[in-house]
């Protein structure tokens, strides 16, 4: 079945029944998904981004007109119902006749004729009806309303209640349910700014420079997906959020120097780091996933990138042993919850809960400590995760200066470009709702001299 409702509903359940992230699951299906027709192709990634984004307000208008709780409706059913709803509430497009239809239908061939006769008239009534329904009241249960209202966990929107109050938690609510704008990292070994913007004009819409990276442009609706358009086969750029550009541009890594960046992943900061490096110098490249690490050196041939090295490894296992040297910079973008990043990732609130930030700030406790012992004497480490729990930022810091005096704050890091990103305590830190970027934060450290 080549619909692309169809498309859009394997590609959730896989990611719902799996321990995957949606890419991971979007790679699945990308060859079938990316066969589809344009419009189609468009409709099918809709459906599954904006599920995502909206499902605690879907969710709350089935458990309205549903007979059964939703815990009991089984995972097939319960996204087929969130699907055509979603087509029902938030598009114009699509008749509401033709999402009952389709939903049924799809339901039939999945689930047989009785959870069909189920689905269809949870989505009659629930059409018919809906504008009836009342939030939760904002000023007696502003958790409640908040997470309905916006399609948040409730835990979530506690957290941030508590922390920032309500009118910054809705702005940020609001905020992460935009589309965001596609954002990429100049390469500067090949282009610049002015030039990549007049190539991208003919093929994408509202082209803007970033106000703080000084090598990012964003912009949307490109006429093909970014890995077609011919400035990013010939290597001009790479995709990356402004805020992660702006975390290389506060390591400040200079030509000739060695460097570390010791979680690389894909290599987005690795790459803009070797170009700040003018290709001169070294950088290593390490990671858990040797795949990743082939990925990296894949795309770094595109982007014209020579000076980077990778080397497999589990940085918690690592010592000056496994290098030659000790590093000038060493970067430690820690494994984190990412939920700084929940306008591009919506799936990602649905698998988290408080217990991983706790895990998860306890490994990067261990992975900096691991980091620092790589740093030469008066060199610097920066640490950088995209979530702005306070868990996995300061409390990291400060838990890793208690222990480690050989190591401070780098208050001579001085860059007026930045002074509304930095905090009072001389951390870098950005949030979706001010900025228009990701939620990152990050800490400049520097050794001693001995």
């Amino acid at each position: 079945m080549k619909d692309p409702r169809y498309l859009a509903l394997k590609v959730l359940l896989d990611w719902h029944k799996k321990f995957r992230t949606l890419d991971q699951s979007l790679d699945l299906y990308s060859e079938d998904i990316s066969n589809l027709p344009k419009n189609d192709r468009s409709l099918c990634n809709a459906l599954i981004f904006g599920i995502l984004r909206k499902r605690e307000n879907i969710d709350w208008i089935i458990h309205s007109f549903s007979n059964t709780p939703i815990e009991k409706i089984d995972v097939t059913s319960l996204y087929i119902l969130r699907m055509a709803l979603f087509q029902i509430l938030h598009t114009d497009k699509i008749p509401v006749f033709a999402a009952i239809h389709t939903a049924v239908e799809i339901s039939k061939a999945m689930s047989g004729r009785k959870t069909a006769g189920f689905i269809n008239a949870v989505l009659r009534k629930a059409a018919e009806h809906h504008s009836a329904l009342s939030l939760p009241d904002k000023k007696n249960d502003p958790d409640k309303f908040l997470s309905i209202r916006y399609s948040f966990p409730l835990w979530l929107i506690k957290r941030w209640i508590h922390r920032f109050g309500v009118e910054k938690a809705e702005n940020l609510c609001r905020q992460i349910n935009t589309i965001p704008s596609i954002t990429i990292c100049c390469n500067r070994l090949k282009t610049n700014r002015q030039r990549l913007s007049k190539q991208l004009h003919l093929f994408t819409k509202n082209i803007q420079i970033t106000d703080y990276a000084s090598q990012g442009l964003s912009f949307s609706n490109p006429v093909s997906p970014v890995q077609e358009l011919e400035a990013f086969q010939l290597g001009l750029f790479h995709v990356q959020d402004e805020a992660a550009q702006i975390v290389i541009d506060y390591l400040a890594p200079e030509p000739g120097e060695t460097i570390l960046d010791s979680c690389a992943g894909l290599g987005g900061k690795t790459f803009y780091l070797a170009q700040l490096m003018d290709n001169k110098g070294l950088v290593t490249a390490t990671d858990l996933e040797p795949g990743k690490l082939e990925s990296l050196q894949q795309d770094a041939k595109r982007l014209g990138i020579r000076n980077i090295q990778t080397k497999p490894l589990d940085l918690l296992k690592a010592s000056i042993k496994d290098f030659d040297v000790y590093f000038d910079r060493v970067l430690v973008d820690a494994p984190c919850t990412g939920l700084g990043v929940l306008q591009r990732n919506p799936d990602t609130k649905w698998k988290r809960s408080p217990k991983d930030i706790e895990r998860l700030s306890a490994k990067q406790k261990k992975m900096i400590n691991a980091a620092a012992s790589l740093v030469k004497p008066g060199g610097i480490l920066v640490y950088a995760v995209c979530s702005c729990e306070k868990e996995e930022n300061e409390a990291v810091i400060h838990s890793f200066l208690d222990k480690r005096k050989d190591f401070s704050i780098d208050k001579d890091f001085h860059s007026d470009k930045y002074a509304l990103l930095i905090t009072h305590e001389g951390f870098l830190k950005t949030y979706p709702d001010t900025k228009n970027m990701d939620g990152f934060f990050a800490a400049r450290l520097k050794r001693k001299e001995k």
